[in-house]
């Protein structure tokens, strides 16, 4: 690589960073505009197993689960960290990444704060307006308040995104 591109892939690094930080702030802030602005027109985003819910198939339905979603949440706080980004072109980035999420909902109590941790795959595409998620998944590794747990198990490395 020679210097130019090396500066390029620090920028880029940089840049998906603060994509990812964006991420979290609108998860937080309980803003689905937001957070869907970070993602493609044609993401594929599955917060689940798909043996549990399809995933979103489009900026447009991720928008829509979002609204559905968020009205139920009281407060959330989101963590992204040990990033791990592999360039499959200069274009396009396969990440990996540890996550963990606290969500206090609205019939709290009777509905339990839930606390996860797991894993996100993203695969993440430069666009005209800067970087962004095209898939998304969430992978969990166990739950407090929630029965997810163990699905980062045999998953291949890198990622795949079929």
């Amino acid at each position: 690589m020679n210097p130019h591109e090396t500066v390029q892939r620090l920028i880029d690094r940089v840049d998906i960073h603060e994509l990812m930080a964006r991420y979290c702030r609108h998860a937080d802030l309980l803003d689905a505009e937001g957070m869907a602005a970070c993602f493609t027109e044609d993401c594929i985003v599955a917060y689940v197993p798909a043996s549990m819910a399809a995933p979103a198939r489009s900026r447009k339905e991720l928008l829509g689960f979002l609204h559905e979603y968020f009205p139920n949440s009281v407060s959330s706080t989101h963590y992204i960290t040990n990033v791990e980004l592999l360039f499959d072109t200069a274009d396009r980035v396969t990440a990996h990444t540890y996550m963990y999420s606290w969500q206090r909902f609205k019939a709290y109590p009777a509905a339990a704060d839930c606390h996860r941790y797991g894993r996100y795959e993203f695969q993440v595409v430069r666009t005209a307006a800067g970087w962004r998620f095209s898939r998304l998944n969430l992978l969990s590794a166990g739950e407090y308040g929630g029965a997810r747990i163990g699905e980062q198990f045999n998953r291949p490395w890198p990622p795949r995104f079929d």
